[in-house]
């Protein structure tokens, strides 16, 4: 008898029976597409070749005009898994994203931009880093390879390297390899020394640090802090940006040096239309579809009138301040004097003030107008309202 049918007999326990109730998390991997049916079938068939057991996956095509009608449809007869809903009008990136978190149930969520390419061990490298943290992080985030039409010609992310050159993020005693006691994940095979490869993110941090959408894996949980958010349905790029400075200033996050997918570049995408090379920018900043102004306004006014809801889960009122100054942006589209122009905390301080100093109590309110740039006269005329005044 083997040693673990062995225990099983010693203990009582029908090991069967539990390897049966327990498995790995599902998680639920969401593909956004609008016109990229070119490569949209690599990018689902990579997420059936995982190594990780336990997956679900919804499609969202936004309105495609190309061939994407062709591929889902061979999807569909293919993949007899996957779900597929199909947007009659092309609301932008976070409307489908939202869509398809609604229509999915895992504790644990990827979204896949169509373009893009999970490698094979993608997301149980993620799932096995969050169950293996000492400190339960909202999010992973993995590395990302650099295509070029069938070439890879970059193997990191630049903002990882930012991060990985330095010993910034490096935590002792942080981790503890996971082991399913019930079952067989991860493999033998699997290689654990990944845990030696990670970086804690500072909650604090308020720039991107992080691989662009594919790379990242959400709890759920920490998703649905912020993504209630009625101010979404207008934000129609910068999704990623939203979620991933939100989710890391409340709960922190954890970055992976190693590759979990492919970036392709092919001309059309916003942020990366060359190869990234030092001292040169990639991208346009602020040209056409450039949200990413209105992301951070957009999570700064959420922060907000959601006080209660993160003081009540344990911030601390002065960290909650904290967290407000240094989240702050710039207040895009405002015609307004310089110093609320470049505070978004200040505009919505002076907006939801009783909202706020319900929270944070009245001076503590003003303290932090003060901080903002929000003028004396002003921050004296403040005066305590109902939240609902």
């Amino acid at each position: 008898m083997d040693e673990r049918r062995m225990a099983t007999n010693i203990s009582g326990l029908d090991i069967d029976a539990a390897e049966d109730a327990f498995r790995p998390p599902l998680v639920s991997v969401i593909v956004v597409n609008f016109n990229y049916g070119r490569f949209l079938r690599a990018a689902v068939d990579s997420i059936f070749a995982q190594t990780y057991p336990n997956i679900e996956c919804v499609i969202v095509d936004n309105a495609s005009t190309d061939e994407s009608d062709a591929v889902l449809r061979a999807i569909e007869r293919d993949r007899k898994g996957v779900r597929i809903i199909r947007r009659a009008e092309n609301g932008g990136q976070t409307l489908a994203t939202l869509e398809g978190l609604a229509a999915s149930s895992g504790p644990y969520v990827i979204f896949v931009d169509a373009d893009d390419f999970l490698l094979p061990h993608c997301i149980e490298t993620h799932i096995f880093v969050h169950l293996s943290l000492r400190i339960h992080v909202g999010f992973t985030s993995g590395d990302m390879l650099q295509a070029l039409d069938d070439q890879v010609v970059l193997g990191t992310e630049n903002a990882f390297n930012r991060i990985m050159q330095t010993e910034t993020g490096k935590k002792s005693n942080a981790t503890r390899p996971y082991r399913q006691v019930c079952g067989s994940w991860p493999g033998e095979a699997f290689d654990r020394s990944v845990l030696e490869k990670i970086r804690f993110v500072a909650p604090m941090t308020n720039e991107w640090v992080w691989a662009p959408t594919s790379g990242n894996c959400f709890r759920r949980d920490a998703l649905s802090l912020f993504s209630d958010n009625p101010a979404l349905a207008s934000l129609r790029t910068g999704t990623d940006l939203y979620f991933c400075l939100g989710i890391n200033a409340v709960s922190g996050s954890v970055l992976i040096d190693d590759a979990v997918a492919v970036y392709r570049l092919h001309g059309g995408n916003m942020f990366s239309r060359r190869p990234q090379l030092n001292h040169v920018l990639c991208y346009e900043p602020g040209g056409a579809g450039d949200s990413n102004a209105q992301a951070k306004a957009i999570l700064i006014d959420h922060l907000i009138e959601h006080a209660a809801r993160f003081v009540d889960r344990g911030w601390t009122r002065f960290d909650y301040a904290r967290l407000l100054r240094r989240t702050d942006c710039s207040n895009p589209g405002v015609d307004a004097p310089r110093w609320l122009s470049r505070s978004r905390v200040a505009d919505q301080l002076i907006a939801r003030f009783g909202m706020v100093a319900a929270v944070l109590g009245v001076w503590q309110t003003r303290a932090l107008m003060f901080q903002s740039g929000v003028p004396w006269k002003l921050i004296w005329r403040s005066r305590q309202v109902s939240p609902t005044g």
